[in-house]
């Protein structure tokens, strides 16, 4: 199997989305003997001075003559910035092309001047709470404090696990407000596999008092077994829902966690309950999902917005809207009545 792929990029000043600060165009092609390997490669592209940036990336396919597109944000502001650091697989030069790593997983941490090693590494316990639904009035969000604090020697710890569930913040400066983030979630993460893996999302389609009988019930896996059931109608039907709920939480999981699990994100709300949108608009500040055909005057909307306090490039917050409130209903309603729901 051959792949061969052209990668065009145009890096971007945030500030001044329209001009260009440099482009450039690299091809990738690999030659393998199984489907679904990684091909890896780099590309060296100038950036003008310090500040905030993106690239804006076309991937294309050459073999199958399709494109995709995507926005990739470069924190390039100070020691601490996020781009300063690099998180890769253990004592290796390949990096982790993510920002959550499992419960017992190894990892290293590269640092842009190999002569720094002292890093200050702050943790914070997960304590998210779900998404609220989007017809709910905003709520102003609480600051986080810190739960824990310390200094590693990257000579002394070229391996690197994260011990607590949470996300770990590191910095070349002590108390810095920037750094690199890095999140542990539960057993098996982005996948659904434990009994309160699968629980948790269910807040989406249960009532209150739905979900705290699930909850507390002393056989929590027979018990989700049994909600499912009973939402289907049959065991076959049952799978069918599972399949696809427990399916678009992985997805969510993968693509649109930040400091908290992607299910638990505005994003990941909105996927699981309504699936992939028919077109997705981007820009460096939103990304509007549209479901249903663009200029049918039958689209439903959702509009989120990057939130550039987190220290999360991939952190969205939905402009939420009581409108939402009916096709909300309605979507929750389908689930409940053992359809998948997938909104047109």
């Amino acid at each position: 199997m051959v792949g061969n792929f052209k990668i065009e990029y145009v890096l971007r000043p945030i500030s001044a989305p329209k001009s260009a600060s440099d482009t450039g165009n690299v091809i990738a092609n690999n030659v393998s003997q199984s489907a679904g390997e990684w091909i890896y490669g780099y590309t060296d592209f100038d950036v003008p001075g310090e500040g905030e940036y993106f690239l804006d990336v076309t991937l294309r396919d050459l073999n199958k003559m399709s494109t995709t597109y995507d926005l990739v944000y470069l924190s390039h502001s100070g020691d601490d910035a996020s781009n300063n650091f690099l998180l890769t697989q253990p004592q290796s030069e390949t990096p982790l092309y993510t920002n959550a790593v499992g419960e017992k997983e190894n990892f290293s941490l590269r640092y842009k001047d190999p002569a720094v090693s002292k890093v200050f590494v702050t943790y914070y316990k997960n304590t998210a709470e779900a998404a609220r639904p989007p017809y709910s009035l905003p709520v102003a969000s609480l600051p986080v404090e810190a739960d824990s604090s310390w200094i590693i020697d990257l000579t002394q710890t070229p391996l690197l696990q994260l011990p607590m569930e949470g996300y770990y913040r590191f910095s070349v400066t002590a108390n810095s407000k920037q750094g690199y983030n890095v999140c542990r979630f539960k057993q098996d993460f982005p996948k659904v596999t434990t009994p309160l893996a699968l629980l948790e999302p269910l807040r989406y389609i249960t009532t209150k008092k739905e979900y705290t009988t699930l909850e507390t019930s002393t056989r929590l896996k027979p018990s989700i077994d049994s909600f499912w059931i009973a939402t289907g109608g049959s065991q076959e039907r049952a799978r069918e829902l599972i399949s696809a709920y427990y399916g678009r939480v992985e997805i969510v999981n993968t693509h649109f966690s930040t400091w908290k699990e992607g299910w638990k994100t505005d994003r990941g709300m909105v996927y699981i309950i309504y699936g992939e949108p028919q077109n997705v608009y981007r820009t460096p500040d939103s990304e509007t999902w549209v479901y249903g055909q663009d200029q049918s005057g039958n689209t439903l909307n959702f509009v989120f917005n990057r939130v550039t306090t987190s220290g999360f490039a991939n952190d969205f917050e939905l402009e939420r809207n009581t409108a939402y409130n009916v096709s909300w209903i309605t979507a929750v309603d389908y689930w409940k009545q053992g359809q998948v729901y997938r909104a047109r």
